[in-house]
């Protein structure tokens, strides 16, 4: 019964595909329908999820993604205007569609006019036949997603990362800046683009809540959530290069492909803030971590209750929310 209830999702599914030029049926119809579809799949598919805890599954000494396509490839998500102000790629799991739809209410809006932004969210590989034609259909509904050939688990979020450094090379020089965000992370952009003017100006700019080099402990302990092997950064207690909290950073697009050239000779290390932020920079001569830190919020009651209180006069550029629970969500992303 199981096989059939998959099969006739799945056919649904693909008749909306079909009947895409259809511009009767309303941007919210085709959310509802989505999400409305997630929560039956998602509840269906518990022996997927093994996947998503497993650890790499494709052995590499570089970050996969150097050598390989892409599944998804939304090209022309930076082509539809001369320039934009801010791109922001953002990490996101399969199974997030109302989190990302909360995310698109709040970078489309021309709430923020002359500036423009633009999203692409970043995505890796599904076992999950149905699911993957959900994220196939959503890309097909909405146009902002890339996804690589990896599979989407926590220890493959270096890949993303790449990924996402590697896409804007090509397809994003008309942005003046980046973003790179995690899917649990509100943005305040009325504060950002007021007090970050600068880094539309500046060079090798990484802004973020910055980690400074011998600070950060590195976890050996087997259980620990980033667990590093004796055998990486060996007789070192503590990471050796300046980095960020990845949640929330802010690139100058001129860093982007000086990054990703970094990657092809840069070996892989599972813990993407490190490798993005710490171990790519630390091969660019030049690169500034400037720190945010007191701009920046690392506890979602404290993001909740500025937005709250202040909307979005509040001074937090970025903060981790709790996207799951309704009350939260309904005061910051409504």
């Amino acid at each position: 019964m199981l096989g059939v209830n998959m099969v006739c999702i799945t056919g649904f599914l693909l008749t909306l595909m079909n009947t895409q030029a259809n511009q009767g049926c309303s941007e919210t119809i085709k959310d509802r329908t989505l999400l409305t579809l997630t929560k039956r799949t998602i509840n269906k598919s518990k022996a997927t999820q093994t996947a998503y805890t497993r650890k790499i599954l494709i052995k590499t000494s570089y970050p996969i993604v150097l050598s390989q396509p892409y599944k998804i490839n939304n090209e022309g998500i930076c082509r539809r205007v001369p320039k934009i102000t801010c791109i922001v790629m953002v990490h996101t799991s399969l199974n997030h569609f109302e989190r990302r739809r909360n995310l698109r209410k709040t970078f489309n809006s021309t709430y923020y006019s002359p500036n423009i932004i633009r999203v692409v969210f970043l995505l890796g590989l599904t076992h999950n036949s149905t699911l993957q034609t959900m994220i196939e259909y959503e890309s097909l509904v909405h146009q902002d997603i890339v996804q690589g050939y990896f599979i989407d688990t926590y220890h493959n979020l270096t890949n993303k990362g790449v990924m996402g450094l590697k896409w804007i090379t090509e397809h994003c020089k008309n942005a003046e800046f980046v973003a790179k965000i995690d899917d649990d992370v509100f943005m305040n952009f009325n504060k950002i683009f007021e007090n970050l003017k600068f880094i539309k100006e500046s060079r090798k700019y990484l802004v973020c809540n910055r980690i400074n080099a011998n600070s950060n402990p590195i976890q050996r302990g087997i259980n620990d959530k980033w667990y590093v092997h004796r055998d990486e950064f060996k007789r070192l207690k503590f990471y050796p290069y300046t980095s960020c909290s990845g949640f929330a950073v802010f690139i100058s697009i001129d860093l982007i492909p000086l990054l990703y050239k970094a990657a092809l000779i840069s070996p892989f290390f599972w813990v993407d803030d490190f490798y993005l932020f710490g171990i790519l920079p630390a091969k660019i001569h030049g690169v500034v971590h400037y720190g945010i830190n007191t701009h920046i919020s690392l506890n979602h009651q404290i993001t909740f209750n500025c937005v709250s209180k202040y909307g979005h006069k509040c001074d937090l550029l970025a903060g981790i929310t709790d996207p799951d629970n309704n009350r939260t969500k309904i005061r910051i992303w409504g």
